[in-house]
């Protein structure tokens, strides 16, 4: 097999079946570029930025079955790729980043001696990128190029997955691979380091407790999706009939129209799945981290009247003491809900409870009728319109700020939709994603705040180049609502950097649409708003429509604090989130 390492690095990837990659071309990564130039069955989408090639890469990750990769050059080429990766590494995508770097001569003087530079551009990444990548490594011998892409792919896919990096020095770009590489690498095992075996005794505690239960409740994080368990997931609940709750992370593990679906939980959530959570006897953890974005900042007192069962596959999360855990298992979560299943003999009744749940969640609906009628538009109510007019195989991604708060409160999901969301980083600009679910899925459609449409912008162009019939919502409300929020409830109104009157302008972005060439949309308070959807989502080509809302508008409900008399600030219990009610 004659091959040099550019070529094998392709090859490789291409048959695993990944298919597209996203780049940024460089100098560094000449004969990398040319390599991928040269294999035919790859796909390239060229960015205009590093951030936004490694965000489109994430994407693929999830919504694959192989990683997402990302090709970028030496220096800054690298370091701007690195949110993307953060990001990746936090919400546990698979990607592979793949950097040209000075020759490896400079490159070995810098990691020895330390000096801050010696070759032009070259920076030594190891020390910057290895603590978000499952993998990295600088392929300074063409020998070992066969070794590393295999334990790279491996580490990228088991157990926890996450982003690999290979950073190749240039003059190792194009060295013919030596035959004993290979020969090498075929007699080598890569084990990976999770342990995922689940105990016969650990199921069978587990479905003593849930037959003990009389209020039992799932909690599903991004995990179930990782694990590929979303189909496991709905014969659990409905065979056992448990109700569900999902994370952030989790919001696409159970569509909203399913019976047994209760709400979403969070700083900002829904009142229902926190009155539930607090009500609950046996709390089953599926995939959550358990983030203080999920349970509020009063661990200890979270789902305080339930024993707790937590399943997933990172041990470290496993061993976090912040929520009392009663059984611990580390394993793969489609495996433990398939023991379950397989050990489970008896009918469980749960119509009383489920009932009680389903009470809450009509009582306390996140989008209230008052809405419809307020001026400027409510983007509440604007979210539940465009929920009808997505088709059943949508892709929606939401960046983050108050677009995600509010979207990730009232989205309505139905058929194979998937939510996808810059979870653990909450990156602005995550929008760009968008480019790499594209390359997918013909059906996908992005909800953004103008703050974070400015970050990345340049990615219209992509856009507009590879014809991709993204469908983009951007929230025009002149700043950033979130901050404002921030300042108004605990600065008494010091703004800074966060609209119009404080530092900060939104451009108009139909006319920056018309710039690159795009077709715009603006939709108003009083414009028929379900005629100009339907009109907005037939369209197989690129849409930007700006959905112009007041410049402050509440997001609720959602765990509010208060300022103490020395100036703290004290959170409100999980259950008793703002608006407050009565006791």
């Amino acid at each position: 097999m004659s091959m040099n390492v550019s070529e094998y690095i392709f090859d490789f990837l291409q048959k695993k079946g990944c298919e597209t990659v996203f780049m940024v071309s460089g100098s560094s990564a000449m004969f990398l570029t040319d390599a991928l130039k040269r294999n035919e069955k790859l796909k390239v989408i060229c960015n205009h930025h590093e951030q936004a090639a490694a965000m489109s890469a994430d994407m693929c990750g999830r919504l694959g079955q192989v990683p997402g990769v990302c090709l970028v050059t030496i220096g800054p080429g690298a370091t701007n790729a690195i949110t993307g990766v953060a990001q990746a590494y936090l919400d546990s995508s698979p990607v592979f980043i793949l950097s040209g770097q000075a020759s490896s001569k400079l490159l070995q003087y810098e990691i020895d001696t330390g000096i801050r530079q010696h070759g032009t551009q070259s920076l030594n990444l190891e020390p910057i990128v290895s603590s978000i990548t499952k993998y990295f490594a600088a392929v300074m011998n063409e020998a070992d190029i066969v070794e590393h892409m295999e334990r790279a792919y491996e580490l990228a896919m088991s157990g926890r997955k996450g982003p690999v990096w290979l950073d190749v020095p240039v003059d190792i770009q194009n060295r013919q691979i030596p035959d004993s590489a290979f020969e090498k690498a075929s007699s080598k095992k890569y084990e990976t380091s999770q342990c995922l075996d689940i105990s016969e005794e650990q199921v069978q505690t587990v479905v003593q407790m849930i037959s003990s239960s009389k209020k039992p409740l799932i909690l599903a994080g991004y995990g179930v999706r990782s694990a590929n368990a979303v189909e496991a997931l709905d014969e659990l609940s409905k065979t056992l009939q448990i109700p569900v709750v999902t994370s952030r992370g989790g919001i696409d593990a159970i569509n909203s129209d399913n019976p047994y679906f209760m709400g979403r939980p969070g700083a900002y959530g829904t009142r229902a799945s926190h009155f539930i959570i607090q009500q609950c006897d046996l709390l089953i953890i599926l995939g959550s981290r358990l983030s203080v974005s999920t349970i509020g900042y009063y661990p200890k007192d979270f789902g305080g009247n339930a024993q707790k069962i937590m399943v997933d596959i990172d041990r470290l999360e496993l061993a976090k003491s912040d929520v009392p855990v009663d059984i611990k298992i580390n394993g793969d979560i489609r495996l433990f809900i398939e023991a379950i299943l397989s050990s489970y003999k008896e009918t469980h009744q749960n119509i009383s409870w489920l009932n009680q749940c389903k009470e809450l969640v009509d009582k306390y609906p996140v989008v209230l009728e008052s809405y419809r009628k307020e001026k400027p538009l409510n983007p509440y109510y604007f979210v539940e319109q465009l929920s009808e007019h997505l088709y059943d195989d949508s892709v929606i991604l939401t960046d983050t700020g108050s677009v995600c708060n509010i979207v990730s409160q009232a989205i309505k999901l139905k058929g194979t939709q998937r939510y996808l969301i810059s979870g653990g980083f909450s990156c602005m600009g995550f929008w760009a994603g968008a480019i790499g679910a594209a390359t997918t899925n013909k059906h996908t459609v992005v909800l953004t705040g103008d703050g974070s449409a400015q970050m990345n912008i340049q990615e219209l162009a992509t856009i507009k180049y590879n014809k991709l019939p993204i469908k983009m919502f951007i929230f025009k409300n002149n700043g950033y609502v979130l901050i404002r929020h921030n300042q108004h409830n605990y600065m008494n109104d010091r703004f800074l950097g966060v609209g119009p009157d404080s530092g900060l302008c939104m451009p108009d972005f139909c006319s920056v649409a018309e710039a690159y060439g795009l077709e715009s949309a603006r939709i108003n308070e009083g414009d028929d708003i379900e005629a100009a959807l339907g009109e907005i989502m037939k369209k197989d080509t690129p849409v930007i429509c700006e959905v112009v809302l007041s410049e402050f508008y509440d997001i609720a409900p959602r765990i509010a604090s208060r300022v103490m008399p020395d100036g703290s600030l004290k959170a409100a219990e999980f259950d008793d989130m703002y608006p407050f009610l009565e006791k």
